[in-house]
């Protein structure tokens, strides 16, 4: 298993473990399999999920639902509008993800929209008036290689 991180045990871990692979694993399933009592592992992942450790989501794959083009875009902005100009971002539909980053450009942000076409459609009628972006850098993803979700590495 990983490192110990603060406040999570080898239990916790193992939990996690199961759970990244297969959100839908049963209580009493994993339970079997840590050896413990299911009332433990009930426990365990609401106290995980609480305290913000653990979300179970379902992934939907953008291309399977028609969001055939996904674009990294790394954004300059002024230094004093960079918080607006996140907090704009992360409020239109077509982005699914944002961050503040270090190096040239401050923010990065993924856009998932139907067709290039629609990109092209974003960028002008939406990015274009987000405020405070001085620069931008589109970058089109031809070929997803990996797209992991499980952070928790087995030793």
């Amino acid at each position: 298993m990983a490192e110990h991180t603060e406040g999570l045990d080898e239990l916790d871990l193992k939990i996690l473990s199961f759970l990244q692979d297969d959100g839908r694993m049963t209580f009493k399933e994993i339970a079997s399999r840590v050896g413990v009592a299911e009332r433990t592992i009930r426990l365990r992942v609401s106290n995980l999920r609480e305290n913000g450790t653990l979300s179970i989501v379902g992934v939907v794959s953008p291309m399977k639902i028609g969001l055939n083009v996904i674009a990294a875009i790394q954004i300059a902005a002024s230094r004093d509008q960079l918080e607006q100009c996140a907090k704009e971002l992360a409020e239109l539909d077509e982005v699914r993800f944002v961050a503040l980053i270090t190096g040239e450009y401050h923010i990065l942000s993924e856009v998932c929209v139907e067709s290039n076409e629609a990109l092209s459609d974003f960028i002008v009628q939406k990015l274009n008036k987000v405020t405070g972006i001085e620069r931008m850098n589109v970058i089109v993803e031809l070929k997803i290689l990996k797209n992991k979700f499980n952070f928790i590495r087995e030793n």
